[in-house]
This record gives C-alpha cells, structure tokens and sequence, in this order.
C-alpha cells in the first residue's frame, strides 16, 4: 500500500497476498475496509481465502477471510442501507469453470453468504442501480469447456438476486 508524500507515493504497508487480482476499498458505519480478491498460490491452487482487512488508525489489519476459488474480482456495494459483497469465483483448483460465485451480507459484525449463484469463469461483477431497481451483472469468460459463454444480468426481488437478462 502506497500513501501520498506530497509530491510522490511512498510505500506505507506491505500485505501478503496469492495471485492478487483486485482489491476494492470500502466504507461502512465510518470504518475503512480493503479487501483482496486472491486468485491462486504459488503451488497452482485456487481454493483459497480471499482476505478483507480493516483499517485500525494506523495500519490496515486482517479482519475476515472469504473462501473463495481463483476469485478474480469483489464488488461491495450498499443497497438500502444493506452492505453486501459479491465475489466472482473463476476456477477451482481442479481447473472447474463452472462454479458458483457468492454473494455476502453484512450482519453487522462480518460478511455472511447468503446466495449462491452459478458462473462459468467469472471475471468481474458489476453493480448498477437504475431508477430504484438494483442489478448485479456478472462477466463470465467460459465454461469447462465452451468459449461461447454469455454474461448475465441479475435483478433484485426483494431477497435474492434472480436472473434479469
């Protein structure tokens, strides 16, 4: 992590990280969060925690591991007052692409998952609020074993993310 002198960016804290594919930075309740989609270790594998840490006035801090497999991209968004992650799951270490990426809620102490939904090679989520209605679209590269795989977008009900378009 790099802080700003004035004039240039000076290393200010080095985090372990496995195959780092994305971080995003967070607020909630007036807390900073900075989590790190982890890909896969230095062995190959892809199971593994991704890592959410929390700023604690002087350092960010581990604050929760998020199972995941060869996660390529988190996407926190804030709806209602409801603080979820999505987590977008590529590929398990025995080089499946058609697993499931999760969805997290915040309970007010640590991200819970609350929905499953099935991607093929995930790449990224996005989330979009359009005149009150919440989607979540999801980049899906390929499966197992097709190239000629489509993104879907998904829209909220309520409770759970359903299948739009």
């Amino acid at each position: 992590i790099y802080q700003w002198n004035g004039s240039a960016f000076d290393v200010f804290q080095s985090i372990p990280t496995h195959g780092a594919f994305d971080w995003e930075w967070f607020s909630m309740d007036g807390d900073s969060y900075l989590a790190v989609a982890n890909l896969r270790n230095s062995d190959g594998i892809f199971d593994m925690d991704s890592v959410i840490y929390q700023w604690n006035g002087t350092a960010f801090a581990v604050f929760q591991a998020i199972p995941s497999q060869g996660t390529t991209d988190l996407e926190w968004f804030n709806q209602d007052g409801t603080s979820f992650l999505a987590v977008a799951n590529r590929q398990s270490s025995n080089g499946n692409y058609d697993i499931d990426s999760e969805i997290y809620r915040w309970n007010g102490s640590v991200f819970v998952a609350v929905q499953s939904i099935a991607t093929h090679g995930a790449q990224t989520w996005e989330w979009l609020n359009v005149d009150g209605n919440y989607f979540l679209a999801v980049a899906n590269s390929h499966s197992s074993s097709n190239w000629d795989i489509d993104s879907v977008i998904y829209r909220w009900n309520g409770s759970a993310f359903t299948v739009f378009q």
